[in-house]
């Protein structure tokens, strides 16, 4: 990326948002973030632009990449929840490709690999059909849509798929990631089937690291890449272990039957007394998931590379986590 471009980013002051911005400060490079609230707390360095990605964009003419990283995530399907999501994640993309059409500027559009949804069998590349489950796959697979109808109006994009982004920076009390940290340090977490379920996840780094790469003229316009570093649950909570207690050796693991048993019991339970559980069924799949994500298109036609292997970023995650007194 040369040091005249002008960036544009939206979804700023979220999580991933908020890891590319000082990824792009650090190359001193212009960047120019749309909030709808300006005292927001973002870098003295960053343009601040007001306005609502569900209106008319206010981008720069001299922009040169809009990096589309907004969008709203929801389990709820309330009407109000589905009219946020729809609002935000396709008619903000929306917005947002009319705006790089009109500025003839490249779109990194920063989606999710949960559009993919309902697949059959457990390896998952580019090529397979995607089928949304819910309401929050379903618009984003819309907005993906929305940025491949642009592409053909010659629009110049790049997709990025990321699976479930880890690393510090989110509200503790919002953070998934975390609280399995917290319950493998408390001894709270048992694996389940010997940890064979695989755990799909990228460090927020590699995503940033990823987004400004795909942000160069050599790569072929309109790719969709996946962006995974998959690792089974046993090998994960092994580390977990070491790096926030010291302590080494197999976690105990509780038979697939008996915890599905449990899982209902708790399903019952939460049904009457509309309380939250320890676990769910959707919990459960997760950690019984077999499909893995391949990232070999992205390692393929991008210069890409890693930065870290997974067991390096869990590790130092988990250190950071320590450092900002968020182990339990």
């Amino acid at each position: 990326m040369a040091n005249k471009d002008n960036i544009f980013v939206t979804g700023a002051t979220g999580f991933i948002g908020r890891h590319l911005i000082a990824s792009l400060l650090k190359d001193e490079l212009t960047v120019y973030a749309l909030t709808h609230d300006d005292s927001i707390g973002l870098d003295g360095k960053i343009n601040i632009i007001k306005g609502d990605i569900t209106k008319e964009v206010d981008v720069p003419p001299y922009t040169t990449t809009i990096f589309h990283c907004a969008g709203i995530w929801s389990d709820s399907e309330t009407p109000s929840a589905k009219e946020r999501m729809e609002k935000v994640n396709i008619s903000g993309t929306q917005k947002i490709v009319e705006a790089a059409l009109r500025r003839n500027c490249r779109l990194i559009h920063l989606a999710t690999s949960a559009v993919v949804g309902q697949t059959e069998g457990n390896y998952i590349d580019e090529t397979i059909e995607c089928s949304p489950r819910n309401f929050y796959e379903h618009t984003k697979y819309e907005a993906e849509k929305i940025v491949r109808k642009g592409m053909e109006m010659g629009l110049k994009a790049q997709i990025l798929r990321p699976t479930f982004v880890f690393g510090v920076g989110r509200n503790p009390a919002e953070d998934p990631f975390l609280q399995l940290v917290n319950a493998i340090k408390a001894g709270r977490y048992r694996n389940i089937g010997k940890g064979k379920g695989i755990y799909n996840i990228i460090h927020v780094s590699e995503v940033v690291h990823a987004l400004r790469i795909l942000n160069r003229d050599n790569i072929p316009n309109g790719g969709v890449y996946f962006i995974n570093t998959p690792i089974n649950f046993n090998e994960f909570s092994k580390i977990v272990r070491f790096a926030t207690t010291g302590e080494t050796g197999e976690l105990a693991s509780i038979p697939y039957p008996l915890i599905f048993f449990a899982t209902g019991i708790f399903a019952l339970i939460s049904s009457i007394t509309a309380r939250k559980m320890p676990l769910t069924f959707s919990r459960l799949k997760t950690l019984t998931n077999q499909k893995v994500f391949s990232q070999e298109r992205l390692l393929g036609i991008t210069a890409y590379r890693p930065l870290c292997s997974a067991e390096e970023h869990i590790v130092q995650v988990c250190r950071e986590y320590g450092e900002r007194g968020c182990l339990n």
